[in-house]
């Protein structure tokens, strides 16, 4: 089971898209205490469904948290608490993927070499192993598209797998 450390934003947006739970059934999700707070802390699950289901995720022990240790990390950047927590301890677990959608925190992996993944990535692996239709992918697809901040082209990207998923790879666009 692969094993990935989520900041906040993560986290908030797949709940939103009401994906948060097959995501922390299918893998090792685990978030710094900094992003347990910011995204689920008692006084915000009282006002916000996602806050609530993350906080429900975390006392159930489907979300794990663990405390990264030091966070001082070799950076030309600064970082909000929850991305620095989260980044630290994907540099020290193994095997860990970054889950981020933070443009800094993805900056500050690519400098250290920590592999991360986006949240439009995570809905498209989700359907490419069967654990979402179609349907829902492309729907949660275009609600990251309205409450996210991706560029135009991720998601674009993003819609493109998930349709060579669906209809199989095409020559069309070969040249684009």
């Amino acid at each position: 089971m692969a094993k990935i450390i989520a900041d906040s934003s993560t986290l908030i947006l797949l709940a939103k898209c009401g994906l948060l739970e097959v995501v922390c059934e299918t893998f090792d999700i685990c978030v710094p205490p900094a992003v347990a707070a910011e995204a689920a802390s008692e006084e915000l699950a009282k006002i916000y469904p996602d806050a609530a289901l993350i906080l429900k995720l975390i006392s159930a022990k489907t979300l794990t948290v663990h405390d990264p240790g030091s966070t001082e990390l070799p950076l030309p950047i600064s970082l909000h608490k929850g991305e620095t927590e989260a980044l630290a301890l994907a540099l020290k677990t193994k095997g860990a993927l970054l889950a981020t959608d933070d443009g800094k925190a993805i900056k500050a992996a690519r400098s250290l070499k920590v592999p991360f993944l986006i949240t439009p990535k995570i809905v498209t692996e989700l359907h490419k192993l069967n654990l979402i239709s179609f349907k829902s992918a492309r729907k949660s697809l275009e609600k990251l598209g309205t409450i996210g901040r991706y560029s135009p082209e991720i998601l674009a990207d993003a819609l493109i797998s998930l349709m060579e998923d669906k209809y199989g790879k095409t020559d069309n666009h070969k040249n684009t």
